[in-house]
């Protein structure tokens, strides 16, 4: 009998805030890994949830393990881009 090993893996995960006052949480690595939460931390658990799914589904087809492209000193790098506001006359 073949003893399964366990493989951690990490997923950038992107937050939006929506139309509903909700987030949308998806994992852009995993197409169709897509989830909604009524607060964002309902939203970070959902989107745990549905990365773990969506692999076992993955992994049951038989198909390769995503890789996640971005390293996480790159996602905190530029996470967040500073646009200064132009200030316009006021007439």
């Amino acid at each position: 009998m073949r003893k399964r090993t366990k493989i951690q893996s990490q997923y950038y995960v992107t937050y939006e805030r929506d139309g509903k006052k909700g987030y949308v949480a998806s994992a852009p690595a995993i197409t169709g890994c897509v989830v909604y939460g009524k607060t964002l931390e309902e939203a970070h658990q959902n989107i745990s949830s549905a990365i773990k799914e969506c692999l076992e589904v993955i992994h049951q087809f038989n198909k390769d393990t995503p890789k996640e492209t971005m390293e996480p000193k790159e996602v905190r790098k530029f996470s967040f881009v500073k646009v200064r506001q132009r200030e316009y006359a006021k007439t």
